[in-house]
C-alpha cells in the first residue's frame, strides 16, 4: 500500500469515533483483556483481529475484518434486560452487515478460557471454509507430474 492511499483511507476516518474506541481501549475491563491477549498478534489461525473496533454506529471489542467476526465480551452491564435488548438490536445490525458475532459473558472467560479460544478457532474454520477470507489460500491440488518425495 503505498503512502497516499494510505492517508486516503486515514482522512476518510471520523475524530470522534477513534477517541471514543481509544477510551474503550484503555477502559477495558479484564475480561476483555485475557481475550485480546488471545487474539493479537495473529495467534488463532493466523487471523488479525482489531480491538474496539469502530463499525458505525457501533464499536465492538475485537473484529477480524477480513472473514467478518466479532467477538463481544460481555461484563455486567449485558445481563440487565436493557443491556441485552441492546445487544440484540447491535447483533442485528452486524449481521445484516454480514457479520457473525460470538458472544462470551466474563464468567465463561474467566472459567473457560480454552472454550471460549476453540469456539473462535470453530468461527475461523468455518468462515475460511465458506471462502470469506481473501487472506488464506485455498490449498493446491497435487501436481501429478512430480515424482513423489522418498
Amino acid at each position: 500500500m503505498n503512502r497516499n492511499s494510505r492517508s486516503n483511507r486515514r482522512s476518510n476516518r471520523h475524530p470522534d469515533r477513534i477517541e471514543f474506541a481509544r477510551n474503550q481501549r484503555a477502559q477495558a475491563n479484564e475480561f476483555a483483556h485475557d481475550v485480546w491477549q488471545m487474539l493479537r498478534a495473529s495467534r488463532i489461525r493466523g487471523q488479525k483481529f482489531r480491538r474496539e473496533h469502530p463499525i458505525a454506529p457501533y464499536t465492538v471489542d475485537f473484529v477480524c475484518l477480513a472473514l467478518k467476526i466479532v467477538v463481544e465480551v460481555d461484563g455486567k452491564d449485558h445481563q440487565t434486560a436493557e443491556g441485552q435488548h441492546h445487544d440484540q438490536i447491535r447483533d442485528r445490525f452486524l449481521r445484516r452487515q454480514g457479520f457473525e458475532v460470538l458472544r462470551f459473558d466474563g464468567y465463561q472467560v474467566t472459567q473457560d478460557l480454552a472454550g471460549v479460544r476453540r469456539k473462535i478457532e470453530n468461527a475461523i474454520d468455518l468462515r475460511i471454509q465458506q471462502g470469506r477470507s481473501p487472506l488464506i489460500p485455498s490449498p493446491s491440488p497435487p501436481d501429478s507430474t512430480q515424482a513423489p518425495l522418498a
